[in-house]
């Protein structure tokens, strides 16, 4: 599938058929996007000692599968925290705006808070078929066959809480190795996707944003998410994820979810 990206001068990327998310060969899932620009918020005059600590993904539309226009800014600057915005735009019109706190590095002999954090995860399962995401009336050769699942407890249509590893299985961008907080928000997106219990054809329930904070870096290919699905009639819905890897738990990923009836 190549990747999903391919970088074309220093501010456009033409998004690849591999950015195609479930519902439409013309509109990208938001993984992609939301670690494309973390892409260039990290690459934004970095300073050794310093790293990205949580991005906020806001969704001004459908992503088109078009050339993305990048921008990046910095909002606060300063020696121990700095806030960046980067924008993703497809034919003059801003479809995703993203903002990130960069941080100085804590020491490595700051003492080590655990919190509720369980001591050792399962190791990734062996795989189960293809390991791709089936979904019902999903357009299946975009995004869907760029990630490998391997599924833990849960799953589509299993009542909206979901234990799953994944990796992605092409690059962010063409001949480059992704970053571990790249690889984190490629799947982090993917909370609502796992845990799809709802029939699309009777309730559409997708996100409007994706807020990633992590206070470790990830290490490795694989990224574990243990996902939730939860909706108030009357008032709307979440999906809480918690994010790990091989060494344990890293940080959380939250989406704000638009509930709506799909029927006619």
């Amino acid at each position: 599938m190549g990747s999903f990206y391919r970088q074309v001068d220093e501010h456009t990327f033409d998004s690849l058929p591999s950015t195609a998310g479930p519902w439409s060969p013309r509109a990208q899932h938001a993984g992609p996007p939301a670690a494309l620009l973390a892409r260039v918020m990290e690459q934004h005059e970095s300073a050794p000692g310093t790293r990205l600590a949580d991005v906020r993904l806001d969704i001004l539309g459908p992503i088109p599968v078009a050339p993305l226009t990048v921008e990046v800014e910095v909002l606060r600057g300063g020696r121990s925290m700095q806030l960046l915005q980067a924008t993703a735009s497809a034919d003059g019109r801003p479809a995703a705006i993203a903002r990130a706190w960069r941080i100085t590095r804590a020491p490595e002999d700051f003492p080590r808070l655990e919190g509720r954090r369980p001591a050792t995860l399962e190791q990734v399962p062996e795989a189960d078929g293809d390991g791709h995401l089936q979904m019902p009336g999903a357009h299946v050769d975009g995004y869907l066959k760029a990630i490998e699942w391997r599924i833990v407890s849960g799953g589509v249509g299993a009542g909206g809480t979901t234990v799953a590893w994944g990796r992605q299985l092409v690059p962010l961008v063409e001949g480059e190795e992704p970053t571990g907080w790249q690889r984190a928000l490629v799947l982090a997106d993917s909370g609502g996707g796992i845990t799809l219990t709802l029939d699309p054809r009777q309730h559409t329930y997708i996100n409007c944003d994706l807020h990633v904070a992590l206070d470790r870096d990830p290490a490795g290919e694989w990224v574990r998410m243990d996902s939730q699905a939860l909706a108030s009639p009357g008032h709307g819905g979440t999906v809480h994820t918690t994010l790990a890897d091989s060494m344990g738990e890293l940080g959380t990923g939250l989406q704000t979810m638009v509930a709506m009836d799909a029927r006619p």
